[in-house]
């Protein structure tokens, strides 16, 4: 429901009136994880539409937005993934992203994100026209700020068209714990807002926030400011334009000390010119008339380094300052376009710009390609699934790793078509593809060398998923996170066990038809290092199916089996005895006591995680002592809202 603010104020210049229009968000387009499950209202993505129902409350609440991860811990257990082409990411890098709906378009003036629990990961907000194109509002590095509930409000730069459909991007690796969202809010005009009354707007901006909240001081960024800063805004001189950010040393080499360097070169040419077929003088770089020319005559001092020198040092530029490169000349085009330089190729980063032209003109680079990531491009129909065939037929016969996350693209027919492009692939990731029906993953049997699948949160059902697993001797690790569609998940796991030997790692996040005997069956996978059993309701009550792990598996080195109320001591006590290398472990809401919580801290001299949160048993005051005793080792618990945690954050 759009509400527009009863008398708000108003600009009037020129007999251009300018009304604000604030509005939550309407529904929720597309998002890329969720600690919930698409069966539970519990910590899911939809929580983030309509108005604010904790804040201002702080704390863990089931009612807010939570994504499924937090911190390092999942990149740094056994599953965790490299990045491909890592430069591309930047000094920025997100890890999630939500898209949410308005009613009405707007020009955007204000994004108010209200933040209950943990904040300070956003990092990112987009707009998309109607026309298809993204444009960047904010980017901000992810902030460490004190626990308390905040309206964030980031300074928004001015775009040139309506919006009512918003894409927020998070970093939260260097969050504590995970971070939960109550609302999101876009203040905007119907009417693109006067440059020349900049100023205004922003006191404007501030009586707003009055209004609605009683004090300014109820939203994060929008406080009272002096003369000097009035006048910035009034000047527009605050709004930045978006910078090139070179996050990586061999750019700050490339941009700093190698002019330095090639000036040394030039000098001991001028020492030495019998020593080098360059000019003598930095005036005679260009080819003279009576010299033959050659593409490499015009590159400078470049051209006394031999061309695999070069590659080397372009191997450490990203994708943005590889194109630059292609620019400088033929030569220069010659080695930044090198198919060398791309035998991996990260494009989630630049997800809001690619499209066919942009892969199109990637294409003959991608001659010697093996690893692939695509996560979130194309979505909205910018990439439909005959053209990304069409691309992954030119360059995808020699890929080994596939990455296709959240991308609406994948349907039967391109997993069909990468079946059969793809022979070689070893990493198929799916995250978030609802479109793919069991057509669809039956065609990944033709895949015997697969060694990781991600199926999470897709419509994968059991006997394909059977069949894929009988065809895939090599597996190595495995998700099948909040996959709601497969009606026996013991009935995979006794498959893992008899076709898959060398499993490492297997995440069965909220999977509500595994019981006992799929847990038993756990035990014969010997090279298991990796195992989540989280919320999966079925196994409450988990009798002695567990010790099948710890007996089975001593190279485990996580464990999480959070939400499992009737867990007690003696069913971590095998562990303790048979598991010596655990890192990670989850016991979140189950009734283990803090005997063996400190037996566990005492006797596992690897661990680092150690999550307790609403353990009955466990107070603050153990949490504290542990804390202090076992300084290596971060110890998690959650909470909700006290009166001493009720208040906003300013930032």
């Amino acid at each position: 429901m759009v509400d527009v603010l009863a008398l708000i104020d108003t600009i009037t210049k020129e007999d251009n009136e300018v009304v604000f229009i604030e509005q939550f968000v309407s529904d929720i387009r597309d998002f890329s994880s969720q600690y919930g499950s698409d069966i539970s209202i519990s910590y899911t993505a939809y929580n983030l539409a309509g108005k604010p129902s904790k804040y201002p409350d702080y704390g863990d609440y089931p009612q807010a937005f939570v994504m499924r991860t937090y911190g390092r811990w999942w990149k740094e257990a056994p599953s965790g993934r490299r990045e491909f082409m890592p430069q591309n990411l930047g000094s920025i890098v997100s890890q999630d992203f939500i898209d949410v709906i308005f009613e009405q378009a707007v020009y955007p003036f204000q994004v108010n994100v209200y933040e209950i629990y943990n904040p300070g990961a956003l990092v990112r907000v987009w707009a998309r026209s109607v026309q298809g194109k993204w444009a960047l509002l904010w980017e901000g590095a992810a902030q460490t700020t004190r626990p308390m509930s905040r309206i964030f409000s980031p300074p928004l730069r001015t775009i040139q068209f309506p919006t009512n459909l918003l894409r927020l991007e998070f970093d939260h690796s260097n969050l504590e714990y995970y971070t939960e969202l109550d609302a999101v809010c876009l203040v905007g005009t119907c009417k693109p807002f006067p440059e020349n009354s900049l100023g205004t707007c922003h006191t404007l901006q501030n009586n707003v926030v009055r209004r609605r909240n009683g004090s300014s001081a109820n939203c994060v960024g929008l406080v009272n400011v002096g003369d000097i800063t009035n006048r910035i805004q009034e000047l527009n001189i605050h709004q930045l334009s978006p910078q090139v950010d070179i996050p990586t040393s061999i750019s700050t080499f490339l941009d700093h000390e190698f002019p330095n360097l090639l000036k040394q070169i030039e000098d001991m040419q001028k020492a030495n010119p019998s020593r080098t077929a360059l000019p003598a003088s930095s005036s005679s770089l260009s080819p003279q008339p009576d010299q033959p020319t050659s593409q490499s005559a015009n590159s400078g001092a470049f051209s006394c380094l031999p061309d695999e020198s070069i590659l080397h040092i372009l191997s450490y530029l990203d994708l943005k300052d590889l194109c630059r490169c292609s620019q400088v000349n033929r030569h220069f085009r010659g080695l930044a376009q090198d198919p060398h330089l791309y035998i991996e190729l990260g494009l989630r980063q630049f997800w809001h710009c690619v499209n066919p032209k942009s892969l199109n003109c990637l294409l003959p680079r991608l001659l010697y390609i093996q690893r692939l990531d695509m996560s979130w491009c194309g979505n909205y129909r910018d990439i439909c699934p005959e053209e990304f065939v069409d691309f992954l037929g030119c360059c995808g016969r020699n890929l080994t790793h596939l990455r296709l996350n959240s991308c609406q693209f994948v349907n039967d027919f391109s997993l069909e078509r990468i079946a059969s492009i793809c022979p070689k692939l070893q990493e198929l990731t799916l995250q978030n593809n609802t479109k793919v029906t069991s057509r669809g993953f039956f065609s990944l049997t033709a895949l015997p060398g697969l060694e990781r699948l991600d199926f999470y949160r897709t419509s994968v059902t059991k006997e394909p998923l059977v069949a894929i697993l009988k065809a895939s001797p090599q597996l190595k690790h495995l998700n099948l996170g909040s996959c709601m569609h497969i009606s026996s998940m013991d009935e995979v796991v006794l498959t893992l066990s008899k076709y898959n030997p060398d499993l490492v790692s297997l995440d069965l996040w909220k999977s509500y038809t595994l019981t006992s005997v799929g847990v038993n069956a756990l035990g014969k996978c010997s090279k298991l290092e990796e195992v989540d059993l989280g919320w999966c309701l079925s196994l409450s009550t988990p009798g002695l199916s567990l010790n099948s792990i710890a007996y089975g598996c001593p190279r485990l080195k996580k464990i999480f089996l959070a939400s499992m109320r009737c867990l007690v001591d003696y069913h971590l006590e095998p562990f303790l005895k048979n598991c010596p290398l655990l890192e990670q472990v989850d016991v979140l809401g189950s009734s283990v006591t803090p005997e063996i919580v400190s037996r566990l801290l005492r006797d596992s001299r690897h661990l680092r995680l150690v999550d307790v949160s609403f353990c009955d048993n466990i107070s603050e005051t153990h949490c504290d002592s542990w804390r202090r005793q076992y300084p290596g080792v971060n110890i998690k618990q959650s909470y909700q809202s006290e009166a001493k945690y009720r208040g906003v954050n300013q930032c």
